[in-house]
């Protein structure tokens, strides 16, 4: 991973790529800049906590300056070096749509060209009209809860969209946009039951 000291003018000529990739900053270990294939750049801060590695999101790169994340950065470690658990506010986390639009790309070998066809269909139309905008780490479980209420006239479009959300959620914590074991479609149940044909005895 490339890694050497950041500077604002090298943060603001950082082009996408087909990939998700990563610079790394070497003054502050951990540090550095992501740039999604969308052309969206988010700084980060890669580190240790209890144990784990964690991956967070420190700000935009389009609105927040190098130096302001650098400082936030270098807070979050002196926090947690000092056994204080409460970190500064984290604004600019990864949207929902750049995550997803992540995982279509790299989870597709999992799917069937028909599957992914199919999910990226309601994806497109059940999904990302209600979650748009957000940022991934920042939806709960109630907040699903709510749309998939929403969906409750179309039951059948419900349950084909909601594992496709889980699988979102799920890939976003292996890429380390949310806490593991935070997946908030836990729980939902199916909506749709299909009719009991009966045969004749």
């Amino acid at each position: 991973m490339p890694r050497s000291r950041l500077t604002q003018r090298r943060v603001d000529a950082l082009k996408p790529d087909e990939k998700t990739h990563d610079v790394r900053d070497s003054v502050i270990r951990g540090f550095g800049v992501r740039v999604l294939p969308s052309g969206r750049k988010s700084y980060f801060l890669h580190r240790q906590v209890d144990g784990k590695r964690v991956w967070q999101s420190i700000g935009d790169a389009h609105t927040m300056t190098l130096e302001c994340a650098r400082d936030r950065a270098a807070a979050l470690l002196a926090s947690r070096s000092k056994g204080d658990d409460a970190s500064p506010e984290c604004s600019g986390a990864i949207l929902f749509e750049d995550a997803t639009d992540e995982v279509f790309r790299r989870y597709k070998p999992h799917w069937k060209p028909s599957t992914l066809k199919v999910n990226r269909y309601y994806c497109r139309r059940q999904i990302l009209p209600w979650f748009k905008g957000r940022a991934i780490g920042d939806i709960t479980s109630r907040d699903v809860q709510r749309w998939f209420a929403s969906l409750h006239e179309t039951p059948v479009a419900a349950d084909r969209s909601a594992p496709i959300l889980s699988v979102i959620f799920r890939q976003a914590e292996v890429y380390g946009y949310r806490p593991e074991g935070s997946n908030p479609c836990t729980g939902i149940k199916r909506m749709w039951t299909p009719p009991v044909v009966q045969t004749g005895t």
